[in-house]
């Protein structure tokens, strides 16, 4: 349970009224399963954290295929690199390649602004906007996004869903559920610690679940 000392503190930055903190230990790598409703398992998820002198590094790496028989229906695979300092998103670039198709995003802090650069081209946004990337449980408590593959901005709303329970690797963990709705719609779940756990969306009108491997600390 050690490492849960330093997701504490880093929920501390990225909530509302954090007090700002510098990198010290960074959270432990997360891997999630990503499961079809009617295909079953067809991908991952994996978070990985460093700090770079005081500034937290986040990179990520998703891989995912759908498959009927042998014919692939659908596939996506992407890196996404993100860097913090304090509460702040300095950099963020994401590489996405869906169905052969290949999207960039590159973000960077540029005073009282975040810049953002994608297909739509060059979007000046608040300083306070965060990636739609679940694993910063930050998204709960801002109203405007961005999308990590499109650069696109997306005002949302997020409501609280009560406590579920979620079975991670044969442990029943208690998970706060919200929901976030408008020009994205998801369902997530995080721990006391602001540990993410869980998020589920439709795509294509299945339902797709990505899910911790393990639990927090182990």
């Amino acid at each position: 349970m050690r490492l849960h000392r330093p997701l504490l503190a880093l929920a501390a930055v990225f909530l509302p009224g954090g007090a700002a903190l510098a990198c010290s230990e960074p959270p432990e790598r997360a891997e999630y399963v990503i499961h079809h409703e009617r295909f079953g398992e067809v991908g991952r998820h994996v978070i990985e954290f460093s700090c770079a002198g005081d500034d937290l590094v986040v990179e990520t790496t998703i891989q995912g295929e759908v498959k009927l028989l042998v014919v692939p229906l659908f596939k996506r695979d992407g890196t996404y690199r993100e860097v913090w300092r304090d509460d702040r998103l300095i950099a963020f670039d994401s590489h996405i390649v869906d169905n052969g198709e290949a999207y960039e995003v590159r973000a960077r802090s540029a005073g009282d602004r975040t810049v953002i650069n994608g297909r739509r081209g060059r979007i000046e946004a608040p300083p306070t906007i965060v990636p739609n990337h679940h694993w910063n449980r930050a998204v709960i408590g801002r109203t405007l996004l961005f999308d990590v593959q499109r650069g696109r901005l997306q005002e949302v709303e997020v409501t609280p869903a009560g406590t579920e329970t979620i079975t991670i690797a044969g442990r029943t963990l208690e998970a706060h559920k919200y929901r976030i709705t408008g020009d994205l719609e998801r369902e997530l779940w995080y721990d006391a610690a602001g540990n993410w756990l869980q998020a589920r969306l439709e795509h294509n009108g299945a339902r797709i679940t990505m899910t911790r491997r393990s639990p927090p600390g182990l």
